[in-house]
């Protein structure tokens, strides 16, 4: 009985390791023809479409109890969580109409949001005007912060541990 327990248990976990974060229906909402590069260079010919993107948050700005989040884009995995790489397409805003806590969503947090795009927002990034494209989501997953820095071993599919 105790190995068929475990044995559920594990298989349970397995599954949960590799489901994606946004959901089905969510997904089938997206239009998977949006990449970022296109979406950054007209974000006006995609609005009110549905787009899957995700990054490592650069600043986050409460105004008037809605929230801006600024993403800097990163590729997303099999998993929709952002790549740890130096490869990034531009940057981009999340508009959340709701509060979200500035300490939560702190630069250097992985986002991941499913979104309709409501155009563009220029503002001044360092000593330049930046054409944002924004994003009102629909869904949205915040990454847990990753801790350690020892090396990372990742065993089977799914299943992995840490050694330090």
């Amino acid at each position: 009985m105790k190995r068929r327990v475990w044995f559920i248990m594990s298989v349970v976990a397995l599954l949960s390791a590799c489901a994606p974060v946004i959901s089905k229906q969510g997904l089938r909402e997206m239009d998977p023809g949006i990449t970022f590069q296109s979406f950054l260079q007209d974000p006006d010919r995609f609005k009110g479409k549905v787009a899957l993107l995700g990054g490592q948050i650069v600043a986050t700005n409460v105004k008037e109890g809605k929230t801006w989040v600024e993403v800097l884009q990163k590729p997303l995995d099999s998993q929709q969580k952002p790549e740890d790489t130096d490869v990034s397409y531009g940057r981009f805003l999340v508009h959340f109409m709701d509060f979200r806590d500035p300490a939560i969503y702190s630069g250097g947090r992985k986002i991941t949001v499913l979104g309709e795009v409501q155009g563009k927002k220029v503002m001044p990034l360092k000593e330049m005007d930046y054409t944002y494209p924004v994003l009102i989501p629909r869904e949205s997953h915040l990454w847990k912060t990753e801790t350690g820095s020892g090396p990372f071993f990742h065993f089977g599919i799914g299943l992995g541990g840490v050694f330090r």
